[in-house]
């Protein structure tokens, strides 16, 4: 059974200096490594994103006004799931970068959709924290929601890439440079492989 958030779950590990140490290692591996011999730029291996492939599982988020987001709304899409927190510093200086993607990716299929997973700041003050940051991104608090921590389990950042059936494709550990020129040719990618699969999806049923 999976796990689900209770009013005041712990603080992920990513916390302790080690973990920070761990995070800032791949920082630096995702913002300056080269990809190794034969690996092509914007491939998930140069990337250093990891290779999943299993449903994700469901959740149900709340945004700040109590709208909600439930996976299965998200069907048909490929999806970018990201989940950060207030304290983390690293996604302080991601989630700028996140929001350039948005803007990037406009004219294609894929939702990103960021979610906050600290237990000890409300809503509004996640809000205002991101529009400090001059990030226009829905704003969704983990804790307001029903969703299972496996998806954090390993620190915050932490990014996943879904595609249009509702799997899990790849995961990011720790921070990106969202908007570098590699990161926007494996997304786009990842877009027109998704669309590619929604189409053929679509086609079969109508058969």
């Amino acid at each position: 059974m999976e796990k689900i958030i209770s009013s005041s779950p712990p603080r992920p590990i990513c916390s302790e200096a080690l973990r920070i140490v761990r995070f800032a290692l791949l920082a630096v591996l995702s913002m300056v490594a080269l990809p190794a011999p034969g690996q092509n730029p914007g491939s998930l291996e140069s990337e250093h994103l990891q290779r999943l492939d299993e449903v994700a599982p469901d959740f149900l988020l709340r945004d700040a006004s109590g709208n909600v987001l439930r996976l299965d709304d998200l069907r048909g899409h490929p999806l970018i799931l990201h989940f950060w927190a207030t304290w983390c510093n690293p996604c302080r200086a991601e989630l700028p970068t996140l929001e350039a993607l948005t803007h990037q990716i406009s004219d294609s299929d894929v939702i990103i959709v960021a979610v906050a997973i600290d237990t000890e700041t409300d809503a509004a003050n996640v809000r205002r924290y991101v529009h400090d940051l001059g990030v226009g991104l829905p704003v969704y608090l983990a804790r307001a929601g029903t969703i299972s921590d496996r998806y954090w389990s390993w620190g915050v950042p932490v990014t996943y890439l879904i595609d249009p059936e509702g799997r899990l494709v790849a995961r990011a550990l720790g921070p990106r440079n969202w908007v570098s020129a590699s990161m926007h040719t494996l997304i786009t990618q990842f877009a027109e492989t998704a669309s590619g699969k929604t189409q053929s999806s679509k086609a079969e049923d109508s058969q």
